[in-house]
């Protein structure tokens, strides 16, 4: 085997490997984790949560986890991601606060112009906004 073949040879086999790490590179910085404590109980895309500690997940554009880090369980919210105009330099969640509860609307991305909408609870959102500002009144609480 001449000197050029075996620098060819070790290109080839080096270049998937090339191109499988700088693919786990950008998968990896698609998925934004922050922690934050909640200190009430709240719903999102009607499901109950109790209060405590989470991380909150951002896996694509349309998905987000919520772990519950005592309890150790997770479940997938439907989101709808939007893009803003000023970089968030900290994250936090907005919940919707009425007579039924809390519920999580927004979840902001701090380091990102990303946030969030909560996909499932658009009717009651909108059903809120009809009501006037006494119907329901917001709460935000921020991420560590």
């Amino acid at each position: 085997m001449t000197r050029h073949s075996a620098i060819f040879t070790n290109l080839l086999l080096s270049l998937p490997l090339a191109a499988g790490l700088l693919c786990a590179a950008a998968n990896a910085s698609a998925q934004t984790a922050e922690t934050v404590t909640i200190p009430f109980t709240f719903s999102a895309d009607h499901q109950p949560f109790p209060a405590g500690t989470y991380e909150v997940r951002r896996l694509s554009d349309g998905l987000m986890s919520l772990s519950n880090l005592e309890t150790r369980k997770t479940r997938l919210l439907m989101v709808r991601s939007e893009w803003g105009y000023a970089v968030q330099t900290r994250g936090r969640l907005v919940f919707l606060h009425d007579e039924t509860g809390n519920s999580l609307m927004q979840v902001w991305i701090p380091g990102t112009t990303l946030h969030s909408e909560l996909t499932v609870q658009r009717k009651l959102k909108q059903s809120v906004a009809k009501n006037g500002p006494s119907a329901g009144s917001s709460i935000v609480v921020a991420m560590k």
